[in-house]
């Protein structure tokens, strides 16, 4: 590294932002981080610099916050790197004050809108030949009622992050129209009622991604692995366990659909298997840090670094990663295994085995220890606040796209 490379900031904490950190810090790159919740990455060694929000990371003032960051901080120049979806979506709307200010890894709204909007997403699918669950737009409760929808099904934002922050799930499970229905007054509550879409439940198939590195929706490396495990295991927030292992044929279906997406950037293109016909059917896609991209880095793809350098003008060779290491985060592996278990869909053996060979921990590292003690700190903190009642709580509210 050049002394006078620049450093990057990344736009959160969690565990994803953990592992750019230390593929970035270990090459000598100067690595700093904002977030509002000081997560595992915060307590790395990897990472000199760390920044408090006292709000929402988006919005007007999130937005200001980062342009005043820069030049107060002599940061100008550095690059920036999204970790989380709120994020993502804000520089990407806001390219043009940003890219004043900092080295941009964000593709701009118009190109990046339809790999985030999952309605947007499906269109582009469908004009590329790849399938998705069967779905229906419904733009009313009343709609619900004329829509002849196939159950089981599970009820959806196009963007999920409100959601997320309100429930602390993906998805809302309905077995008939009435649970149908109180599904889509629940949902509305949190979300933009046009924002909700239905959608065929895939159960019991096999659950694949495709991560790689495009530039102009031109896969330039990439590799495929199972989602073995999520948490929790019916619609689950991420991914758990996933092992490395080669499916050639979602090469051909991420490359059509990324080509139409118009990608550039580090990608995950996620798929689950119809297990009528086990072909396999879209899920989502994300332009951004995925959960287990540390995984990546171990069979030989460190797509972190292929970010930095593409910002900094570098093309990123071909790269022919290896297959066979297991990538694992036992906070909620552990609890989804449990669950499994109890489920009576994974034996107690067959758990403690699929934890032998090449293992790669989301947070846990013997060079870099304190991330773990803080991941465990904010797991167990969100576990007490959400024992302990709160007096006088507020209702849940839907939040609005400025923030």
């Amino acid at each position: 590294m050049s002394p006078r490379s620049p450093g990057a900031l990344l736009l959160g904490s969690d565990f994803k932002a953990l592992g750019v950190a230390r593929s970035l810090g270990r090459r000598g790159v100067p690595v700093a981080v904002v977030d509002n919740l000081p997560r595992s990455a915060w307590f790395s060694r990897y990472v000199s610099r760390r920044f408090r929000w006292h709000g929402q990371m988006r919005g007007p003032s999130f937005l200001t916050y980062l342009c005043d960051l820069a030049r107060r901080e002599g940061l100008d120049g550095w690059v920036l790197i999204p970790c989380q979806d709120e994020t993502l979506e804000l520089v990407s709307r806001d390219c043009e004050s940003l890219s004043r200010a900092y080295r941009l890894t964000t593709q701009p709204w118009g190109i990046l809108k339809w790999a985030h909007d999952k309605k947007l997403l499906h269109v582009v699918a469908e004009g590329a030949g790849v399938r998705h669950p069967k779905t229906w737009y419904p733009g009313a409760e009343t709609d619900l009622r004329e829509m002849d929808i196939e159950f089981p099904a599970i009820l959806k934002p196009a963007t999920s992050i409100d959601m997320q922050y309100a429930t602390g799930r993906k998805a809302v499970p309905a077995a008939d129209v009435e649970g149908l229905v109180e599904g889509y007054r629940r949902l509305s509550a949190v979300v933009p009622p046009e924002q909700i879409m239905v959608q065929r439940v895939v159960g019991g198939g096999s659950q694949y991604s495709i991560a790689g590195f495009c530039e102009g929706g031109r896969i330039v490396s990439a590799m495929t692995a199972r989602r073995t495990r999520q948490f929790p295991i019916d619609y689950g927030l991420s991914s758990s366990f996933v092992e490395a292992v080669e499916v050639p044929h979602l090469l051909e279906l991420a490359r059509r659909l990324l080509g139409r997406l118009g990608t550039t950037g580090m990608v995950e293109v996620e798929f689950i298997e119809d297990r009528r016909d086990a072909a396999p059917l879209l899920l989502d896609v994300n332009p951004r840090p995925f959960g287990w991209h540390t995984l990546c880095i171990a069979c030989g793809l460190d797509l972190p670094w292929m970010q930095y350098g593409y910002a900094l003008g570098r093309h990123p060779g071909r790269v022919h990663p290896r297959y066979g290491p297991r990538w694992v985060r036992l906070l909620t592996d552990l609890p989804a295994g449990m669950q499994s278990i109890r489920g009576g869909g994974l034996s107690p053996l067959d758990y403690v085995r699929s934890l032998g060979g090449e293992l790669v921990f989301s947070v846990l590292d013997l060079r870099d220890p304190l991330p773990a003690a803080g991941d465990l700190a904010v797991a167990v903190r969100r576990l007490l606040s959400r024992a302990v009642p709160r007096v006088g709580r507020a209702p849940l509210r839907r939040f609005s796209a400025s923030g």
